[in-house]
């Protein structure tokens, strides 16, 4: 007995804490504009306190539903003419009698059920000015704890009828879809049914008036196959299906008794039953509050798409994020380098240069012999015979003075002026340039030695051998110089057209920046809508799992 009742305390418990964590979930999200989901996670929670059983009848309104509940009660609750019965969720529960209208302006209204029925009756066909029709009847096979749910039919014409089924199904444990016989595979039966097994409730079937069947035209069995087919064809797996007839309720297919069982095995079940499906469809309101969300963000969401169509690029699809990102990449990339491309360019031009004058010989022996008997020449106290030694003296210095010039001359021909406009002329090629005018100029360019470079280079009291080396070195290295600045002013050139070409493409590139800049910015927004979205779920589910 103790162990019983601890058992009790402890399943109460877990109701209780679940049933504060629905309310934490209501409470966390009234800010936003979503105005049913807290409501149903209030009106949820209030059931998992009570750990209350709600069975829920739906289908058809020429099904027979409302036959159906009076008769499994055993008492005349709901009315059941052949037109629509029920605009409202009707509710019946067991416990002492009583009868509540839950209206939408006028608060609640109360009824005796042994003397107001028909009264309650008529408030249960106004959709309009009435949300919720509550019954209590003692002596069925329900108890406090269990209810029977009746639905509008979801074959009405009147939308409100759909909207009020589909608002109570948060609050069913169990759905029982009952179908006419001549009715099973309606489109919208299917439909529904598969709705309600995506949400993860326990589905029975209920093929009410078989007693219309002709087994002449089709046998029972047969019928019954063809029905199971059916539902698999659209991937439906129903909990159980069962034939009845209440007109007949002898006949022999009837499985009236069958389904009586299995509510009232339902009903015994409660708790465990309760348990999982209070679950289940705290994670659908979870989903429903992020549609909602959705919903909100749909026109700022369209808006942003929409711009994203509009903002095309040759070979990129604008709507594709990662490829967006690519592109915005590799285009910043091309930026950079454009931005560094003259300095660059600069740069390699010049070193290529630089090594040209570097490894360019321009002094040989024959160079160095004419540089030490030119030095000799210029040296204090030179002369030249006897006789008329002044003018001997000058036509010798002279000579040579020629003869040096002409050596260094053909040396920097051959080996420097000519590799270098050779280089200097590929310059723009090596950028996909032409310039004619460039080309012009640097076969144009002419770096002259002259008797004054020679005798410029000439230091006073040099004499030794090693001196005449120098010499040659410092007449190489000055021709090098001459050379050296006239390459830069050409590279100066070269820069200038490499610049105006850059500019051209930076401009086009600038205007595609700006386009993959604003997708990324639309991508982003995007990214920030679905995270906000996400997060919603996340922290309603954290609540939920954990009470986080």
């Amino acid at each position: 007995m103790v162990q019983v009742q601890s058992h009790v305390m402890e399943r109460a418990a877990d109701f209780a804490q679940l049933a504060d964590r629905l309310e934490r979930m209501a409470s966390s999200i009234e800010e936003t504009k979503d105005d049913a989901t807290p409501g149903k996670l209030l009106q949820l929670a209030e059931k998992t306190r009570g750990a209350e059983l709600n069975i829920a009848f739906c289908g058809h309104f020429s099904a027979g539903k409302s036959t159906m509940i009076n008769t499994l009660l055993g008492a005349s609750l709901l009315p059941s003419n052949p037109i629509p019965t029920s605009a409202n969720v009707v509710k019946i529960r067991g416990g002492e009698k009583a009868a509540r209208v839950y209206t939408h302006n006028n608060g609640v209204l109360t009824f005796d059920p042994d003397t107001e029925m028909e009264k309650l009756k008529q408030f249960a066909v106004d959709g309009d000015t009435v949300e919720w029709v509550e019954v209590s009847y003692p002596g069925t096979m329900l108890n406090e704890k269990a209810s029977l749910l009746d639905t509008p039919g979801i074959d009405s014409t009147d939308a409100a009828h759909k909207i009020a089924t589909e608002s109570a199904l948060h609050l069913a444990d169990v759905v029982i879809y009952m179908m006419d016989y001549n009715h099973v595979q309606a489109e919208e039966n299917f439909n529904f049914t598969k709705t309600l097994k995506d949400r993860g409730k326990p589905v029975y079937l209920v093929i009410n008036m078989i007693d219309k069947h002709i087994d002449f035209e089709l046998d029972f069995d047969s019928y019954k196959e063809s029905v199971e087919e059916a539902f698999a064809t659209w991937n439906i797996e129903p909990d159980g299906i069962f034939y009845t007839s209440l007109a007949e309720p002898d006949h022999e297919e009837n499985q009236y008794e069958a389904f009586r069982a299995l509510l009232e095995q339902l009903i015994a079940d409660r708790e465990k039953l309760v348990s999982k499906t209070v679950a289940d469809a705290a994670e659908h309101l979870i989903e429903e509050h992020v549609q909602v969300l959705r919903r909100q963000n749909a026109a700022e969401r369209q808006e942003l798409e929409n711009r994203l169509d509009e903002l095309q690029l040759p070979a990129l699809d604008s709507r594709d994020a990662g490829r967006v990102k690519n592109a915005l990449q590799t285009a910043e990339e091309a930026a950079s380098e454009l931005a560094s491309r003259v300095d660059k360019a600069r740069k390699q031009m010049e070193k290529e240069l630089a090594a040209l004058l570097d490894n360019a010989r321009l002094t040989y022996y024959s160079t160095n012999e004419a540089a030490e008997q030119y030095l000799e020449s210029r040296k204090p106290g030179f002369k030249m015979g006897l006789f008329f030694s002044g003018k001997k003296t000058e036509e010798e210095r002279a000579r040579r003075l020629d003869v040096l010039l002409a050596d260094f001359r053909e040396k920097v021909a051959a080996n420097l002026d000519f590799h270098f406009k050779e280089l200097l002329s590929k310059f723009p090629e090596q950028f996909d340039l032409r310039d004619e005018a460039y080309h012009a100029a640097v076969y144009a360019t002419t770096i002259e030695v002259t008797a004054e470079f020679l005798s410029s280079h000439v230091k006073d009291g040099a004499s030794t051998r090693e001196y005449v080396m120098n010499y040659c070195s410092d007449i190489s290295n000055g021709i090098k110089t001459e050379y050296r600045r006239a390459g830069l002013g050409l590279i100066d050139q070269v820069a200038a057209l490499i610049r105006k070409q850059t500019e051209q493409e930076s401009m086009a590139l600038q205007k595609q920046l700006a386009v993959l800049r604003e997708l990324m910015q639309i991508h982003a927004r995007l990214g920030q809508l679905s995270a906000m979205e996400q997060a919603a779920r996340q922290r309603l589910q954290a609540i939920l799992r954990e009470g986080a």
